[in-house]
């Protein structure tokens, strides 16, 4: 079977210990065949995923955001005319959870489209501008009560709470029946809150919605991942690879396990696939 779409992760699975792309990866994906379709699937948002885009030229592809929650048919143009999905969080529980969230004194970040609100420029949103190279919108104390709500009427793409890992595990054992959210630990201090979806959804979406790639099928795409949130993404496509460094549920389902992100592991696996092809 012909692979013509590779979907792949990012955090951990795609880019190196410095959450950047290596030479290597550049290289190998620059060689792919031109017909070939490359999107990044990530729990960031859209401009968080931009500089890797630009990395790799190829800004003109889809970008699955939010882990399904926002689709896009071309990632660095970003308007309603390039939104093909968009699933929130609603916004009664938007702010229940932003009030569990200041109960337990924990930081909070709201993400809805392509803006960023944090609670505080404290030590967790330094942690995320390094990592994601993205800087907050605003502070949620900035706002006036009436401009907070107009803009979380609308809901949330995405939620982040960090803290210490007791508070954030109190967090998680409060919303993990909630139905209107999906919830995973990345880090013991982090708690990821999305919509009820996930990445293979959100391909699902992406394959359904965008005319371009309306003739292929889960059977063409090649996927990789390495997290919990990556395990529908891994398990519903043909051949789906978890990098070596992925937890052992993922890796126990994959078509196959490459090497770990720290050495090249998606750059490696295509780049003996494709030769053999």
């Amino acid at each position: 079977m012909k692979v013509k779409l590779i979907c792949t992760d990012v955090d951990g699975t795609l880019l190196n210990k410095n959450r950047a792309i290596d030479d290597y990866t550049v290289k190998v994906v620059g060689q792919l065949d031109k017909n070939i379709q490359f999107v990044l699937a990530s729990s960031r948002m859209p401009k968080a995923l931009w500089h890797i885009q630009k990395t790799l030229n190829m800004e003109h592809m889809p970008l699955i955001c939010y882990n399904g929650g926002l689709i896009l048919s071309q990632g660095k143009m970003f308007d309603s005319g390039k939104v093909l999905s968009s699933i929130t969080i609603p916004a009664k529980n938007v702010y229940a959870i932003i009030n569990l969230a200041r109960f337990h004194a924990v930081h909070i970040s709201i993400y809805q489209n392509n803006t960023w609100l944090a609670s505080a420029m404290d030590f967790y949103a330094e942690r995320e501008i390094s990592n994601t190279r993205v800087h907050p919108d605003g502070l949620l104390g900035d706002f006036s009560e009436e401009e907070l709500n107009n803009f979380i009427k609308n809901g949330a793409h995405k939620m982040m709470l960090m803290g210490k890992p007791d508070l954030i595990d109190l967090i998680e054992k409060n919303l993990s029946s909630d139905p209107a959210v999906a919830i995973w630990r990345s880090k013991d201090i982090y708690l990821e809150i999305t919509p009820p979806t996930n990445k293979s959804e959100g391909l699902k979406t992406l394959l359904k919605k965008f005319p371009p790639y309306a003739n292929i099928t889960l059977e063409e795409v090649m996927s990789f991942g390495d997290n919990y949130n990556d395990m529908e993404l891994i398990q519903d496509v043909k051949f789906g690879v978890a990098v070596g460094n992925g937890v052992q549920a993922i890796k126990e389902i994959a078509y196959a396990v490459t090497k770990p992100n720290v050495e090249h592991g998606v750059a490696t696996y295509l780049d003996n696939f494709f030769d053999k092809a």
